[in-house]
């Protein structure tokens, strides 16, 4: 089959979501699909980009039509519109200049108003729809008080009840993710579920004493709590600096966050504010440096503010889980995350609001090494079982051939 994504993130760009998308790509050429995507600039890494429109360009056996937009910092959100919204226009242009027509238009949620496209590029070329969720809008927003005009809300309502209901198949990354869609009103048949995933070819244990990442960054005598992923807005990551700040007088502790994102600078701040020296912020990791970087972890912070289950699934967790790494989960009970940690004994769940909490389990983690290596060896294996890259491409392509 032709298939035809939309997304602003793809190759060679270090966001979540491209990266997920570039290699459920990759696999699905392996089952003879022809894959186009309409992708846009990285806010992270450059790509040679022309100062063109629309430009071409191919990855492995995958046509990439990269729009030009534009990346402003996302700290302001009026600028982050503006980014989406100069990317969405030249999206709709590209998607008229695919070579082959397509059978499927897969639309994802970045930005949240590409479902529009996958509508329109549906019909054009009469192909099947599927929304692909990895967020839920406008509820992000709302839940965060990052969106509060109420023309900004009315729109993506619409928009994404629209792409909900005329979507031939919706996919959505969590059973807490389904059950948000369903409360809209949506037919739960049409709805299917996708973990994210981690590929555990790549990402895999590695022992302190030979990793590299530790020697490095001088981690080998320290209990390292770290965040990877993603710093931004609905995180709640100046928690992260708070711990730091109680735990200050303990050389044993570092913080690590690494990662970009929208509140990143104000972190950096926070820290230099304090006068905190038990906090280090690193870029985002290469693909291949990222097993010995989550590996070097004590124990690993997956943050997320209450309200949201349903809405995000942090899918750092499953490369934390490969690389036999446990964690302490900030969120709500109901969410995806808690489900996994609950069902496999690999992780700790807190509530958003306990900070009482979350330091109690931080101290009882570096008294407990035993107890951490069990839910090490527990997440590896459900890795192995349950969310290998594999099982969930497999899965999205019997989904895409109904």
């Amino acid at each position: 089959m032709n298939i035809l994504f939309f997304n602003r993130s793809f190759y060679p760009d270090t966001e979540a979501t491209g990266q997920f998308l570039t290699e459920l790509c990759e696999d699905l050429t392996k089952f003879g699909h022809k894959i186009t995507v309409v992708c846009g600039k990285s806010y992270h890494v450059s790509n040679g980009e022309k100062s063109c429109l629309i430009q071409r360009e191919s990855y492995k056996s995958i046509e990439i039509l990269r729009a030009s937009g534009t990346i402003f910092s996302k700290q302001n959100l009026f600028l982050r519109l503006v980014n989406l919204g100069t990317y969405f226009l030249n999206a709709f242009f590209a998607g008229f200049l695919v070579q082959q027509k397509p059978d499927i238009v897969i639309a994802l949620t970045d930005p949240p108003l590409l479902g529009l496209h996958g509508i329109f590029f549906s019909m054009w070329y009469r192909a099947k729809f599927v929304y692909y969720c990895k967020d839920v809008y406008p509820d992000v927003g709302m839940i965060t008080g990052r969106l509060r005009h109420p023309i900004y809300v009315f729109i993506l309502q619409i928009a994404n009840i629209l792409s909900f209901k005329l979507a031939n198949r919706i996919v959505c990354i969590g059973e807490d993710m389904k059950k948000r869609i369903e409360s809209k009103g949506i037919n739960g048949n049409k709805i299917d579920i996708v973990h994210d995933w981690a590929d555990t070819n790549e990402l895999y244990p590695v022992p302190r004493d030979e990793n590299p990442f530790v020697v490095k960054h001088d981690l080998k005598d320290k209990f390292v709590v770290m965040y990877s992923g993603n710093i931004g807005l609905t995180q709640g990551l100046d928690r992260i600096i708070e711990l730091a700040s109680y735990f200050k007088t303990n050389e044993k502790l570092k913080f690590l966050l690494i990662g970009e994102g929208a509140d990143k600078e104000s972190l950096q701040k926070l820290v230099i504010k304090k006068q905190l020296n038990n906090v280090l912020f690193l870029p985002y990791q290469q693909k291949n440096e990222l097993k010995y970087s989550l590996s070097a972890a004590s124990i690993h912070l997956i943050t997320l503010q209450k309200g949201l289950a349903g809405v995000m699934v942090p899918s750092k967790v499953y490369g934390i889980l490969a690389c036999g790494r446990p964690f302490i989960a900030w969120i709500d009970e109901e969410s995806e995350i808690s489900a996994i940690a609950n069902k496999f004994k690999c992780g700790i769940i807190v509530l958003p609001e306990d900070f009482d909490a979350v330091k109690e389990k931080i101290e009882w983690a570096v008294n407990n090494p035993h107890k951490l290596h069990e839910m090490s060896e527990n997440g590896r294996k459900a890795v192995m079982e349950f969310f290998e890259r594999k099982i969930s491409v497999n899965k999205f392509n019997r989904i895409i051939a109904k």
